[in-house]
């Protein structure tokens, strides 16, 4: 069984939505099918949010299973606004929780599904690893320890200065 999948417009279609489909595909103009540009839209940003800590697939339409709700509603709500259909407040609220989801991935928190065919040409972008040296090394690494700091006996900044009076 395949962890990632390519969205069609069947996917939208089973979200109950084949209304909102038929009038985008209606209200068209020019040679570009609104239908696979939201779907395209919706999968790119869905394998970019993906690809800061994760793996992708060879195939670029393909996403993860576990983001399928996410992109179909993605290519939903674009169709929406693209003829005019206001969003529900529940509409709204699933848009920031999927935002949130995918903010979460590109923040490197969450982990998704290896992909059926990773791509070994690219890696993820910069992965880290946990516990490691930061890359901006500073002027006093390794920190000196308080004895080299601050030498014994000297309890002035400047010891030539003028003794306090008392």
């Amino acid at each position: 069984m395949s962890n990632w999948l390519t969205i069609t417009p069947d996917h939208l279609k089973a979200a109950g939505h084949s209304a909102i489909l038929s009038r985008a595909q209606t209200l068209a103009v020019g040679d570009i099918d609104p239908v696979a540009d939201s779907i395209g839209s919706a999968v790119a940003r869905v394998r970019r949010a993906v690809e800061a800590a994760n793996d992708l697939d060879t195939d670029i339409t393909k996403v993860p299973k576990s983001l399928e709700d996410v992109t179909v509603r993605l290519a939903l709500f674009r169709l929406m606004e693209r003829i005019g259909l206001p969003l529900s407040e529940d509409q709204r609220k699933s848009r920031e929780l999927d935002a949130a989801d995918l903010k979460e991935l590109s923040a490197r928190r969450i982990l998704i599904e290896p992909p059926d065919n990773p791509d070994t040409t690219s890696t993820p972008q910069n992965r880290g690893n946990w516990n490691s040296e930061s890359k901006l090394i500073m002027r006093t690494h390794p920190v000196p320890p308080p004895t080299t700091q601050f030498p014994p006996g000297s309890d002035y900044a400047n010891p030539d200065a003028p003794a306090d009076a008392p």
